[in-house]
């Protein structure tokens, strides 16, 4: 019983909590109410990781957890430049002076520095509607030119071959 009272406590705390005009700046209708209680958002991620994706992670979640959940990043990631891009809903001006509803945000983050030199600065924390970018390396590109090189030298090499045993 005494539980049963917590949650209730707790709901309608959450309740009156989201009925505050700001929740960390966001506005209050992208948020989720997760289970156990907790504020839940939906971001994305796309590109080089092994599940890119919609995923519904907790308010507090930064970018490294969410690759981490992703999978990882592929081996053709590039995470030297990993974006974030955000969609500020607010109002603002252009220099017009009309009103625009939405403008996008870019944030880079250099994921590989923090891995390897353990960067003072934190990776940044998601917020909701995010769309994270894992852009691919050029040893992809690489990669596939020098295939398409090795399959063609192996039709030349057979075409050689049968070019001399004829003749």
């Amino acid at each position: 019983m005494l539980v049963y009272a917590f949650n209730a406590v707790l709901c309608l705390s959450l309740f009156l909590f989201l009925l505050h005009d700001d929740v960390s700046g966001q506005e209050k209708e992208k948020y989720i109410l997760g289970e156990e209680g907790q504020l839940e958002m939906v971001v994305h991620i796309i590109g080089e990781v092994k599940r890119p994706g919609e995923y519904r992670v907790t308010d507090n979640t930064n970018l490294m957890e969410l690759i981490s959940k992703a999978g990882g990043p592929t081996e053709f990631s590039n995470l030297t430049s990993v974006s974030i891009t955000r969609v500020d809903h607010g109002l603002m001006a252009n220099g017009n002076g009309k009103l625009l509803k939405e403008k996008n945000k870019i944030i880079k983050y250099n994921v590989k520095d923090y891995l390897k030199k353990g960067v003072d600065t934190q990776p940044p924390a998601l917020k909701p509607g995010d769309i994270v970018l894992v852009p691919r390396n050029s040893w992809r590109a690489w990669r596939n030119a020098f295939t398409v090189i090795r399959d063609l030298s192996v039709i030349a090499s057979v075409y050689f071959l049968y070019r001399r045993s004829v003749d």
